[in-house]
Parts: structure tokens; C-alpha cells; sequence
């Protein structure tokens, strides 16, 4: 993590905790979203293709003392719940850690540290990369095996979320080739020149979001009601595929 994303960690911090930290019955909260934790002598510039989204452990485990020298209060998606049927207030300065695609380094680098902590993190499975253990494009970055996500999810601090089943990436939107987010854009077919027709296209959508929920129990025992959208991209046919799959909570970016 460069010192400019850094610092920039601790403004966004900052400038939420000057804003709305004092409103405590405001019922705000922040989400933090990491993915890859790296290691620490890994640069994750130097990564092929590089990961602009990883941090490193160390620099991690310095957020997570940050947050708790400053008394943030990291709260789970059942203290969410609550606080939306009106059972109960967020904390002050409520906090929510969130881990995107299933990376090993959740089990590795990040998992011993919320049982140090005791916090609470919900994290997010891609279906078919979990199905062929492999993230796409990236075949050399490890993923959780199922039966470490079974672990963590028995610990009772972790959440598992669904990424969708197999929509994490670009597909052809226009007959120029630009490539766009799957979950909200139309497919372009270029041998016939002719976009994706709504009920394909809502049909494709219905699948995928159905079809990780369903896989996520099969593995798991527990069916997820979180749904964490690639990209942070949704359209209201999403937000009803999520909500027929009891994906009742959804997160963008």
C-alpha cells in the first residue's frame, strides 16, 4: 500500500469521524472493503498484473490498531439488522470490515487477527472461482478451501457473503468491444449484432445470483443474506434477483 492510498485510509477516517462520529443517533456507519492482504515483502505493485487493491499485512494490522486506539466499534451485519427493524442503536464511530473474493490470504493473514481483536468481518465468495479454485486471470493467486471457510464461518465472527456465482468480470456491451460490468450491462453479441434481449438478460442475472446462493449451502450449511456486488455495480433487476435468492442486504462500493 503506496503512502498516498495510506494516508488517504486515514482522511476518508477522519473526515468521517468529524462529520458524523458525534451524531450518535444518527445511525451512520462505515464500511471498510479490503481484498488481497499481501505479504509483507510483497509490493503489490510488483505483483503481474499488479493488485492495486492489496495492503499488506502489516500495513492491516496497523489499521486495525488505528481503529481500536481510536475507539471505533466494529459492528456485525446482525447489529445491522437490528438497528434497521429499530431493535437496537449502532454503536458511536460503527465500523464494518469487509473482505471481497475469497482470497486465501483472508484465512492466512487476516483471520488470526479478528480472533485477537474479537471483530467481526463478513466475507465474500465468488462461486465459480471457489468451484475451480482459481481466480480468473489471476491462476496464481490461492483461495480458500471449503473447509477453511467452514472454520472461520464457525468461529461466529465471520459472515459469509455472496460475490455472485460467475459475474465478477467484463462482458462485451456495444459493437465496439468495450467490456463493461456483467451484472448491469447487456451483452453484445458481435456475430449477430444484436444486445442481450431483457428477459436473457434478466433470466442470466436471476441465475448467477441464485445459483451462488444455492452453492454457497451446498458447501456450506448456511445459506448467505449478503450480497456484495462486483465492481460495486447493481440495477434494480439485481437488487430483485438478490432479494428472491434471501440476499436481503446488499453492498455496493
Amino acid at each position: 500500500m503506496s503512502k498516498k492510498r495510506y494516508l488517504l485510509f486515514f482522511i476518508l477516517l477522519f473526515i468521517y469521524t468529524t462529520l458524523y462520529a458525534k451524531e450518535a443517533s444518527s445511525q451512520r456507519f462505515l464500511v471498510i472493503s479490503y481484498h488481497d492482504i499481501v505479504d509483507n515483502d510483497v509490493n503489490p505493485k510488483s505483483l503481474n498484473p499488479p493488485d492495486k487493491q492489496a495492503v499488506s499485512q502489516k500495513n492491516f494490522i496497523a489499521h486495525l490498531a488505528w481503529l481500536k486506539s481510536h475507539h471505533y466499534q466494529i459492528m456485525t451485519v446482525q447489529d445491522l439488522v437490528d438497528a434497521a427493524a429499530g431493535q437496537k442503536n449502532l454503536p458511536d464511530k460503527a465500523v464494518m470490515l469487509t473482505f471481497d473474493d475469497g482470497y486465501q490470504s483472508f484465512y492466512t493473514h487476516v483471520f488470526s487477527q479478528l480472533k485477537k481483536h474479537h471483530y467481526p468481518a463478513t466475507l465474500a465468495l465468488m462461486g465459480s472461482w471457489m468451484g475451480e479454485q482459481r481466480v480468473e486471470g489471476q491462476p496464481k493467486i490461492p483461495l480458500m478451501t471449503w473447509p477453511e471457510v467452514r472454520e472461520v464461518a464457525a468461529s461466529g465472527l465471520v459472515e459469509i457473503a455472496s460475490h455472485s456465482y460467475d459475474l465478477h468480470h467484463g462482458i462485451v456491451s456495444n459493437p465496439q468491444g468495450n467490456q463493461q460490468s456483467a451484472v448491469t450491462s447487456r451483452l453484445y453479441d458481435q456475430e449477430y449484432e444484436e444486445y442481450e434481449k431483457d428477459e436473457a438478460y434478466r433470466q442470466r442475472i436471476f441465475e448467477h445470483i441464485g445459483k451462488s446462493a444455492d452453492f454457497i449451502f451446498q458447501n456450506l450449511g448456511l445459506r448467505p443474506r449478503v450480497m456484495v456486488w462486483p465492481y460495486g455495480e447493481y440495477n434494480t433487476i439485481a437488487i430483485d434477483a438478490a432479494k428472491i435468492a434471501g440476499l436481503s442486504i446488499t453492498m455496493g462500493l
